[in-house]
């Protein structure tokens, strides 16, 4: 009998622990309030049903709205959709309101050449993202907790970072909240328990295949085992010391910036009292500045900048996208290298996307375009493939038909990425990479559809999309 009080008592402990780290997360956002609208993303899964049930308890309590949306990715078949299920019937016994998508993450891998895990996040993000809008929602809540950070930071040092990335994952980013970022999931495990929740739980998290994973079942228990049975909250406390001292950095690299701006480049003089970390990160900005991105901008890049600014007379350096690095007369500054006059000009088709019907003839592809009106989104979104996409008309800018050009990029559901990196990452051969169709922003470099690629999030179906552009491309040997 006294065995099972004690065991209650932790039990409320650790539920109580939970909800009060939650509760911080909430306050310090300015989430708790009634006024606010959460929108949970909930797999079903332990750590995501706990933190449904910390929120709902809150809402009754006085606090934010919620719904709660599920994504179906398709994997795991009849046990991946009696997920869904079990979701759903937890949200209306409960009365949160609840909403679903079910994505083909399988299909989505192997049209775009790229990991499952890759493709299931893609897709994940890109619904949840267009159900905060929908639903109005103020923000994006999801269950990642302490022990997903500390595997976060650990990748990352496995890949090579920075204190930037050291940082990882961060309660809140402006969409997404991660109430649970402080707690762990032992913790979150026996509040589970306390509450007497019944979440699922999903084979794949056991399988080795994701680097994730790897990290997860195989070298954090041998550095526990054998090493540091702490080097969990080590990692999260490293993560939580390099974000304040990269939030500190950063403010003292934009004071510096200021400082050391010149005529449109740097002054040398300024630099070359900064201390080498606050100049790595001044030229970095600078570089963001300049060129209207930081992607593609290695440490090797950043060395090369640093050692003109010790130059005395004039000194060049090639850099990415087309620029040259030149310091002269104590300044440095980034140029655009000129097209010499007898290079041909890329080129460019205007996307008569205003029309009600039209077809171009490009390279070996003809583009087609139609408007189409009293047809529903989600009959759309079903039919949509890697040849074929469909756009809000009413959010949709002027486009242009051309190929790649130095500085494009995508807006993708998991933040803006150079087209460059992102076809690298889809592993698109070398040989095709300029010579593939874009459907491209008139007049920039923000690229709506890799054709028989990937789409952004430009101009994305809603249910308040009234008229809808389809795009397709059809060649010969593509299936219309």
């Amino acid at each position: 009998m006294g065995e099972g009080h004690s065991v209650r008592s932790v039990l409320s402990l650790l539920e109580a622990s939970v909800q009060t780290k939650v509760e911080h997360v909430l306050r310090a956002h300015d989430f708790f309030s009634p006024l606010r609208h959460i929108l949970v993303a909930c797999s079903g899964g332990v750590d995501s049903l706990a933190l449904l049930d910390v929120l709902d308890r809150f809402r009754r309590a006085g606090g934010a709205h919620i719904t709660c949306a599920h994504v179906e990715h398709g994997i795991r078949g009849a046990a991946s959709r009696a997920d869904a299920r079990f979701v759903k019937d937890y949200c209306a016994v409960q009365g949160i309101p609840f909403t679903c998508a079910a994505v083909d993450a399988p299909a989505y891998a192997r049209a775009h050449r790229m990991s499952l895990e890759t493709s299931a996040r893609i897709l994940r993000y890109e619904f949840l993202y267009r159900a905060r809008e929908e639903c109005g929602c103020d923000c994006i809540a999801t269950a990642h907790h302490a022990d997903d950070l500390a595997e976060t930071v650990l990748m990352r040092i496995l890949r090579g970072t920075g204190t930037a990335g050291l940082a990882a994952i961060r309660e809140w980013d402006g969409v997404l909240l991660r109430p649970l970022l402080t707690a762990t999931r032992a913790e979150i495990v026996s509040y589970a328990r306390a509450r007497a929740l019944a979440p699922r739980s999903d084979e794949t998290n056991e399988m080795c295949d994701a680097m994730r994973n790897r990290i997860r079942n195989k070298l954090l228990p041998i550095l526990r085992a054998d090493y540091n049975p702490a080097v969990g909250a080590a990692l999260v406390r490293l993560s939580t010391l390099a974000r304040e001292e990269d939030e500190f950095i950063a403010e003292l690299s934009a004071d510096a910036l200021r400082r050391a701006e010149d005529a449109g480049g740097l002054s040398t003089a300024v630099l070359c009292g900064l201390h080498p970390a606050l100049q790595r990160r001044v030229l970095r900005l600078y570089w963001q500045k300049a060129t209207a991105g930081g992607k593609d901008f290695s440490y090797l890049h950043e060395e090369q900048m640093r050692s003109l600014i010790f130059v005395r007379g004039v000194a060049q350096i090639d850099m990415p996208h087309g620029y040259t690095a030149v310091c002269q007369y104590g300044r440095l500054i980034l140029k655009k290298k000129e097209i010499q006059n007898d290079q041909p000009k890329d080129p460019e088709i205007i996307l008569p996307i205003e029309r009600e019907y039209a077809i171009i003839d490009f390279q070996d592809f003809q583009i087609r375009t139609r408007r189409i009106r009293g047809v529903r989104p989600a009959d759309c979104l079903r039919r949509a493939g890697a040849y074929t996409i469909y756009a809000d008309a009413a959010h949709l800018p002027p486009l242009i038909l051309r190929t790649r050009r130095a500085g494009d990029y995508l807006r993708l559901p998991v933040g803006q990425k150079k087209l460059k990196k992102i076809l690298i990452d889809d592993r698109v051969p070398q040989e095709q990479r300029n010579r593939m169709p874009l459907i491209a922003v008139a007049g920039g470099s923000e690229i709506l559809w890799i054709v028989g690629g990937r789409r952004s999030i430009l101009a994305p179906l809603t249910e308040e999309t009234g008229e809808i552009v389809e795009i397709k491309c059809v060649k010969e040997t593509i299936a219309t």
